[in-house]
């Protein structure tokens, strides 16, 4: 095991350790960053200590806006909605899958007060790591930092992408293309159909119309 020797689920005022989801959580996390930087198992065994994995119940939240929480999360399983609330409306921005990163990135890089909310729609479990912790590992490797320059680069294309998506598609399309990139949200009913609609930047009126031709 490199990073991490155990995980605690709290059940009815108890603590169990469970092992088989330790050795998931710990693979999943060691593929992303191997494919991220050239790390070595030394490498990731030396940086085990910054790492810890958290459990956030449904809707609970990761980060709340007002808050200074300095950490990032890495999602393994489970389900994230963000938001913010604009005049006492919450206005969904994003879906966080496994495979996602979770941070309200204004507030982790300057220490500000989070303007996002990242709430869980189901149980999801996650490894993060706080923003001291992270800045400690971009001095000891330019793996790590190779590793923050590709997420960075990442999380700009997807805005970018997003904020392309919102100005050039009308609403037929643009339901249409999130059916083709996260077809996750509408498996079982996951997400609400106000979140998804919130999401495409259109009413709960018209997502329905839409959807009924």
């Amino acid at each position: 095991m490199l990073i991490f020797q155990f995980t605690l689920i709290f059940i009815k005022k108890s603590y169990i350790f469970v092992q088989n989801t330790i050795i998931m959580i710990h693979q999943e996390f060691i593929n992303v960053l191997k494919r991220l930087a050239p790390f070595t198992e030394k490498d990731l065994s030396a940086a085990s200590r910054f790492f810890n994995v958290e459990e956030i119940k449904k809707n609970e939240y990761f980060l709340k806006e007002d808050q200074v929480t300095g950490k990032i999360g890495f999602v393994v399983s489970g389900l994230f909605r963000c938001f913010h609330n604009i005049r006492n409306k919450e206005i969904t921005t994003e879906f966080l899958f496994p495979g996602s990163i979770a941070a309200g990135m204004l507030s982790f890089l300057s220490n500000e007060p989070q303007r996002e909310n990242i709430i869980a729609l189901e149980n999801t479990l996650l490894t993060t790591i706080t923003r001291e912790d992270l800045f400690k590992l971009y001095a000891r490797s330019w793996k790590w930092q190779q590793m923050g320059r590709i997420l960075a680069e990442y999380n700009y294309m997807r805005i970018e992408k997003r904020s392309i998506c919102l100005q050039t598609l009308n609403a037929r399309e643009r339901l249409d293309k999130l059916r083709v990139e996260m077809p996750e949200i509408f498996i079982k009913r996951r997400v609400p159909l106000q979140y998804i609609a919130s999401y495409l930047g259109m009413s709960a009126e018209t997502y329905s119309r839409i959807r009924a031709k």
